[in-house]
């Protein structure tokens, strides 16, 4: 199990929900925390309260949508600490919309965000991993990146695209002899944060609350797991999708997904 005292991790949308509940258990492990978030005032509370309890932290504000201030906060990152052990790709946002009625716009931030955002904040740092033939990258997917959901059909494509760039990009770290940098893709169901609500827990699926994904999310981490599926029906999707589609649709509305969405209020447009 690997120690992460003193370990440079860094979190992106780690001011707020499932972001400030990760900070606050690698905390516990003792490392150090590098915060990223859109919202400076949510982010100086998030750090302050991290060095109140004698955390090691600093906080820096991002857009992970925008790839130049991407660029110049990494940077920065980089010359302070020298290196990254951690990266945790946690900022995005959900728009809960039928697809005939998201625009373009959104359509763009949401891809900005949750996609782009990840792979461009990754690439800050894996060359150094490389080179230094250490470190790990954790992707926060979604349960919602392994099978589809109505009015998620632009969170779905975000999160779908997470989950493969993280089987391509483990892969490729074995490719090219780096398996000392580690790529875990964490797919979980609703966590309680706000961020979606209004919605309806599924049958067999309740909403996790934060504390709990987080502490599961460092374990993932100080394992080297390559995924973290919660709660158990999540680790059945796959299994589900050799059926025929129609199959598929029909066991998804029989548990109540297709309705999950009907009520969605959200929390706010942004996370990270």
């Amino acid at each position: 199990m690997k120690a992460l005292n003193g370990k440079i991790v860094v979190i992106t949308g780690g001011a707020a929900g499932i972001g400030r509940e990760m900070a606050l258990a690698f905390a516990r492990e003792e490392a150090c925390l590098v915060l990223l978030d859109i919202d400076p005032d949510q982010l100086d509370a998030t750090v302050a309260e991290l060095t109140r309890n004698k955390a090691a932290a600093k906080g820096y504000r991002c857009d992970v949508s925008n790839p130049e201030e991407v660029g110049r906060v990494a940077a920065k990152i980089l010359e302070e600490f020298e290196h990254v052990d951690v990266l945790v790709n946690n900022a995005g946002i959900v728009i809960g919309k039928p697809a005939a009625e998201v625009s373009y716009e959104e359509l763009r931030r949401i891809v900005d965000i949750n996609a782009l955002g990840v792979m461009w904040m990754t690439r800050q740092f894996l060359g150094k991993m490389m080179t230094r033939n250490s470190g790990h990258i954790v992707n926060i997917a979604s349960a919602s990146g392994l099978l589809g959901v109505p009015r998620q059909t632009d969170y779905c494509a975000t999160k779908f695209a997470v989950v493969g760039y993280s089987d391509a990009l483990r892969m490729e770290m074995k490719k090219y002899g780096c398996r000392g940098v580690k790529i875990s893709c964490i797919c979980p169901s609703v966590i309680d944060t706000g961020m979606f609500a209004g919605f309806t827990p599924p049958l067999l699926n309740p909403l996790l609350k934060p504390a709990d994904v987080a502490c599961k999310i460092v374990r993932t981490v100080k394992r080297e797991k390559d995924y973290l599926k919660i709660p158990f029906m999540v680790k059945m999707i796959p299994f589900f999708k050799v059926l025929p589609p129609s199959w598929v649709d029909w066991m998804v509305a029989l548990t109540g997904t297709n309705n999950a969405m009907d009520h969605f209020v959200g929390r706010r447009s942004e996370v990270g």
